[in-house]
């Protein structure tokens, strides 16, 4: 058994406890969900590059049924086809997408239009979907503990950018040829994603679904 099928069978076992703890009442099947969820972290901590925190019996009992994470990514293009990257400090300040995790209470479109603002600091509006991709069936790298799906949106400026902008969490940002990319930030995004925005942009047509 692959490390990949281990990851995957740790995920869906801690779904199944904390979606089970969200719905039952039974006290005995409310301490088979808690084991469920601390043998999954467990068979996790086989697999992991470091120690995982402890399994929180509070924090399962309160997750809710499970689903995946929603991270946006940014499609910004100039008008000679340059994509707008930026430099992740928390990722030895490789280039990304800006984007993000989308937060509570919070539409997409208002999510993306955030991100670039203070990753980049420009603003932009969304002019439309481009892909709705479940991360694990791309080669990211690390692969996460955590299901996720990542939304592209091609984006257009308003406005000009201002090449010295920097932020806590970007420390450079600047156009890029989709050809001559600079090392990425493959966590985030992968240089086949930042082909398919291009694509969209350029000619655009229904959003690629995973």
């Amino acid at each position: 058994m692959s490390s990949d099928d281990i990851r995957r069978i740790a995920m869906e076992l801690t779904a199944q406890a904390e979606s089970g703890l969200a719905y039952c009442t039974d006290r005995f099947d409310i301490e088979r969900f808690h084991r469920i969820g601390t043998l999954a972290r467990d068979l996790m901590q086989t697999i992991a590059a470091e120690d995982l925190p402890a399994y929180d019996r509070r924090v399962a009992a309160t997750a809710g049924y499970t689903t995946p994470k929603i991270d946006v990514r940014a499609g910004v293009f100039d008008p000679s086809g340059r994509v707008l990257l930026v430099r992740e400090a928390s990722d030895q300040h490789r280039w990304t997408l800006p984007g993000g995790w989308c937060d509570i209470l919070e539409s997409p479109r208002q999510a993306i239009e955030r991100e670039v603002a203070e990753e980049a600091g420009l603003a932009v509006r969304v002019a439309h979907l481009a892909g709705v991709l479940d991360r694990h069936l791309w080669p990211h790298t690390p692969v996460y503990d955590r299901h996720i799906y990542k939304l592209f949106f091609v984006c257009e400026p308003v406005g000009d950018l201002d090449a010295s902008f920097t932020s806590v969490e970007t420390s450079e940002v600047a156009w890029f040829e989709v050809d001559a990319l600079p090392e990425l930030s493959v966590a985030r995004v992968l240089p086949e994603q930042i082909r398919l925005l291009h694509e969209h942009w350029a000619r655009p047509g229904p959003a690629h679904v995973d």
